[in-house]
């Protein structure tokens, strides 16, 4: 018997209940149930009615806190301005407008969208770290 087509059962697998339950998708592949139970549980397979939706605002949030806690602990840690932290600081800074662009990208809501005052800090505290290697 030929090895089953591991894609296709993972697809079906995750397509959720419209592809069937898991024994009958078991059966359409000629696999036992608990050999894709098993597999999925290996490679974290999500079956499709179980996907949960992603809570963009929150990790957007916790993104650019991620982000100043880089900034700070960069700033504990350089004692000299040279080619590697100007190198990390133009990443972070790069990143930092990818975030933005991110968040700005989200559907809008009836208000108009305000930046925050953790946004409106960390930007400030990287443009001010930017200016003064550019002055050094």
């Amino acid at each position: 018997m030929p090895a089953p087509d591991w894609a296709a059962v993972r697809a079906e697998y995750e397509a959720g209940g419209a592809a069937g339950t898991l024994p009958e998708i078991a059966a359409r592949h000629g696999i036992a149930p608990t050999a894709l139970r098993a597999r999925a549980a290996a490679e974290q397979w999500t079956r499709g009615s179980r996907t949960r939706r992603v809570n963009r605002r929150s990790i957007i949030t916790r993104l650019f806190r991620l982000l100043d806690g880089q900034i700070a602990q960069l700033e504990s840690q350089m004692t000299k301005t040279g080619e590697k932290e100007v190198a990390v600081l133009g990443k972070l800074a790069s990143t930092l407008e990818k975030l933005i662009e991110i968040d700005n990208a989200e559907p809008r809501r009836a208000e108009p969208r305000v930046e925050s005052e953790e946004m409106k800090e960390l930007r400030h505290r990287l443009a001010q770290r930017i200016a003064q290697l550019k002055r050094s």
